[in-house]
């Protein structure tokens, strides 16, 4: 049972993977026009879905990644340890930071060693400080010409973050009351959504497009879904033909959210309520043999697994090498970009990433949920063990939660 259960798990995380691999191409392929023409692109019904969906990939990660983070907080608010706000916005701001704040060194590094940036060093230090605290999205509705136009693209984890808080907030104050965790999640995702199409339909697009309270309604969706998923316990003969028929509706909805218009309007969240059927209907029952062939499985998954990194190097790189190489054709000018961020996400795998997973998968977590005067307490008891000969054997005795394999405290 405990084998059908883990397998059960590791293939919902492949879809999951492959989707967020759907998702980043999209999104990637959207910001192409800094390295290709674009004038043949909207001649043609397929091409402009593919090639103007960025905002489609951007839901696709916000419901996929508040479901899964949704998920994890009530699990652990259900733990023995509990939940500690304290902790889960530690780990989320260090799975964010850790390969965001190596892409900002490396852009402060390449304003000394590259002299044909113009940007002037106050605009540069003002982007990189707004993106560090995670408030570029607002910094960017009253400084878009003022900012660094090659970052532009990192709103989006700005807004994750904000949202997540949000999240972690309802999460924890109604943790023990699950039922009502649905219904404020509910209740502001309908707020959210009435206040998305009012937004969109008298301010600027481009203001809308970076607002928080804009563009919360896919994480919200993502948190409900996920929230609401042990109620949703009688649905599970129909988990398998809901997970397809998601997955089957989200090809014409490709289609219908390319333009911004669209995407502010019933198509956009038609979008969300399809990602919202596709994560239930995988979590509910056993995947369709049809999902995990079509997303659970090669490139897609990897891809799916380095969307964060990919998301993080290819604007840059994408205005780098146009800046760098005005005088060469298109082709060779996207080969030389796509082959530079490939480079680069690999070693930022290797430098960070692995680090991140690291300090992530340490013992000392399971040690800090339990509250840090239990953590300082626990450390004083490995001191003393440590230090105080075992009568019976004469070895250092280990007491403590540290003296196991990690997390065999529990929580």
């Amino acid at each position: 049972m405990g084998t059908a259960t883990a397998d059960a798990g590791t293939r919902r995380i492949a879809v999951f993977d492959g989707i967020r691999g759907i998702a980043i191409v999209l999104v990637v392929l959207s910001h192409g026009w800094a390295l290709w023409p674009t004038g043949g692109i909207t001649a043609h019904q397929l091409t402009q879905a593919l090639f103007r969906s960025g905002n489609y990939g951007v839901s696709i990660f916000f419901v996929v990644g508040a479901f899964v983070a949704t998920r994890a907080l009530i699990r652990t608010a259900s733990s023995p340890s509990g939940l500690r706000p304290g902790v889960a916005f530690a780990r989320r701001f260090i799975r964010l930071g850790g390969q965001l704040y190596f892409l900002l060194l490396v852009v402060l590094a390449m304003t000394v060693f590259d002299l044909s940036d113009t940007t002037p060093d106050r605009v540069t230090r003002s982007s990189v400080l707004h993106i560090g605290t995670y408030t570029w999205n607002w910094y960017l509705q009253t400084h878009s010409t003022t900012a660094r136009s090659d970052l532009g693209h990192l709103w989006y984890l700005s807004v994750d973050l904000q949202v997540f808080v949000l999240i972690l907030a309802f999460v924890y104050l109604l943790r023990r009351h699950q039922a009502w965790l649905v219904v404020a999640l509910g209740l502001t995702l309908a707020a959210c959504v009435a206040w998305r199409v009012d937004v969109a339909g008298t301010e600027l697009l481009y203001q809308s497009l970076l607002r928080t309270t804009v563009r919360m309604d896919a994480p919200l969706t993502g948190a409900l879904a996920a929230a609401a998923l042990p109620y949703l316990t009688g649905l599970s003969r129909w988990a398998r033909p809901m997970a397809t028929l998601s997955l089957v509706a989200m090809v014409p909805l490709l289609h219908l959210n390319v333009s911004n218009d669209a995407y502010f309007s019933w198509s956009g969240l038609a979008l969300d309520l399809a990602l919202a059927g596709f994560v239930v209907g995988c979590s509910l029952a056993p995947i369709p043999a049809l999902v995990t062939t079509l997303l659970g499985r090669g490139p897609l998954t990897y891809l799916g697994r380095e969307s964060l990194a990919v998301y993080l190097w290819h604007y840059p790189v994408f205005f780098f090498v146009a800046h760098h190489t005005a005088d060469w054709r298109w082709q060779a000018r996207t080969v030389a970009a796509l082959l530079l961020v490939a480079a680069l996400v690999t070693i930022s795998n290797v430098l960070v990433e692995r680090q991140v997973r690291r300090v992530l998968a340490a013992g000392v977590w399971v040690q800090l949920r339990g509250g840090f005067p239990a953590y300082v307490a626990d450390r004083v008891r490995q001191r003393r063990g440590r230090a105080d000969p075992d009568p019976a054997g004469g070895q250092l005795t280990s007491s403590g939660a540290g003296g196991g394999r990690p997390g065999s405290t529990g929580g």
